[in-house]
């Protein structure tokens, strides 16, 4: 994951739209004034999606910061603007005007779990996604999104629906990728009986009371 610059075509003096000044506002402040960049930055919070769009639609040009993967870029409808890379290319220096560093994003498991259920650690230990998978995720996600109601009027019980409905179709499409991710060989588990008071599989008393365990 790495915050970067997006434009849909060459500015001479521009203005950068941005999401929040919490996320790296101030390195960003700092590396337009370094590289003596011609832009100014609006801050627009959740608006910057909405009017990114707005712009692209009526093909106006537009310069916005944002991050790698990104479902307003996801589709290569825009370019990022490259700056200098840090030396090394290990540490960012807002001062020098290089580029910003990419964020890996870290697993974290239980410490038990790889003796209490070793295929759920297997399983997540082996688990990757590259960027172009998760912009694919992404692409499903926003087309789910266009093909329904569209994103003016989507609320978010139905955002997270179609992360769920985008994430199924992915385990759908992908065996190949994610069926590598499975150990071979699964322990055994022990059939459990649950028994209650009344028949419990059928719609007769006569049913059987007790049945084995999924």
């Amino acid at each position: 994951m790495e915050p970067v610059f997006s434009v849909t075509s060459f500015l001479a003096c521009a203005l950068s739209l941005c999401c929040a000044s919490e996320l790296y506002g101030s390195e960003l402040m700092e590396q337009i004034r370094s590289l003596g960049l011609q832009t100014t930055v609006a801050w627009i919070g959740n608006h910057l999606d909405p009017v990114v769009r707005d712009h692209f639609s009526h093909g106006h040009p537009v310069l916005f910061f944002s991050w790698v993967p990104n479902i307003l870029i996801s589709d290569g409808r825009f370019s990022r603007v490259h700056f200098p890379s840090c030396d090394g290319g290990l540490s960012y220096d807002a001062g020098s005007g290089c580029d910003f560093e990419i964020h890996q994003l870290t697993k974290v498991m239980w410490s038990r779990l790889q003796t209490h259920t070793p295929e759920a650690h297997h399983l997540i230990s082996r688990l990757h996604f590259s960027t172009s998978d998760l912009e694919l995720l992404l692409l499903n996600y926003e087309h789910l999104m266009n093909d329904n109601v569209g994103f003016s009027g989507v609320g978010m019980t139905d955002k997270v629906d179609y992360l769920e409905e985008a994430a199924c179709n992915w385990v759908h499409e992908n065996e190949a990728v994610w069926s590598e991710w499975l150990p071979e060989l699964v322990s055994s588990k022990q059939m459990i009986y649950l028994g209650g008071l009344f028949p419990i599989a059928g719609p007769f008393r006569r049913q059987p009371g007790i049945v084995p365990g999924k």
